[in-house]
C-alpha cells in the first residue's frame, strides 16, 4: 500500500476557507440589502449545504 505525499497546510485549508468566506459574504449580503442581494445571499448560503449533499451522495454510492 503506497502512502500519499504530504500536502501543504495552505492546500488543505484553501477550500474550507473559501467556503467560509463565501458563506460570510452571503450573511452580510442578506443582512444589508434587498432585491438582488437577497438572491445572492440565498445562493451563497445554500452552497455549503449543496456541496455537503453532493459529497454525501457520492460517498454512499461508492460504499454500497
Amino acid at each position: 500500500m503506497s502512502r500519499l505525499p504530504p500536502q501543504r497546510t495552505r492546500s488543505i485549508l484553501a477550500r474550507p476557507l473559501l467556503l467560509a468566506a463565501l458563506a460570510l459574504a452571503g450573511l452580510v449580503l442578506g443582512l444589508t440589502g434587498d432585491g438582488w442581494r437577497d438572491l445572492f445571499s440565498v445562493a451563497l448560503l445554500a452552497l455549503p449545504c449543496l456541496l455537503f449533499l453532493n459529497h454525501w451522495r457520492c460517498r454512499t454510492r461508492r460504499v454500497s
